[in-house]
């Protein structure tokens, strides 16, 4: 079961979205202030962040800014300011996908569901095994004879 993290300061929007996916199979978490919400992504380990862009403290933007520092979980831009130039920024920044309000649930959850899956077949791929060594590029991990190494990114 994917893990959807809903970072948007809307919770009425925010508890609809949740209703509306956890049929689906989805564990949704929803943060209403994006400064914890930050502080909660390595622990709360989502396989997917849905974010708003007009949120006090910070905005979207600096939002994704700040995940993109240490983490290239998935983020889909949500938010009611679809101009192009916000859509442009946004994606720059480093968003999968950017939907603008109001929107139709149904394509959220297909945007979800293609964004997820092409994160599944990436993970399934970041796997090398020579003849008594595996990588494991996800975990940054190195198996040798059942013992397991960990690795950093640069190594």
């Amino acid at each position: 079961m994917s893990k959807i993290m809903i970072i948007d300061d809307d919770i009425k929007l925010s508890d609809l979205i949740k209703d509306f996916l956890e049929p689906h199979k989805y564990r949704v978490v929803c943060f209403n202030n994006p400064v914890i919400a930050l502080s909660k992504i390595k622990a709360q380990k989502p396989d997917l962040i849905i974010l708003d862009i007009t949120m006090p403290e910070m905005d979207g933007f600096q939002v994704l800014t700040k995940i993109r520092e240490d983490s290239k979980v998935p983020v889909i831009m949500l938010t009611a300011r679809g101009e192009v130039s916000d859509k442009i920024v946004g994606l720059e920044l480093g968003a999968d996908d950017y939907l603008a309000k109001p929107f139709e649930p149904k394509e959220l959850l297909l945007r979800i569901k293609n964004i997820l899956e092409k994160t599944k077949i990436k993970i399934q791929k970041r796997i090398v095994n020579f003849s008594n060594i595996n990588i494991d590029l996800n975990k940054l991990l190195i198996i040798k004879n059942n013992k397991e190494f960990k690795i950093n990114n640069t190594e």
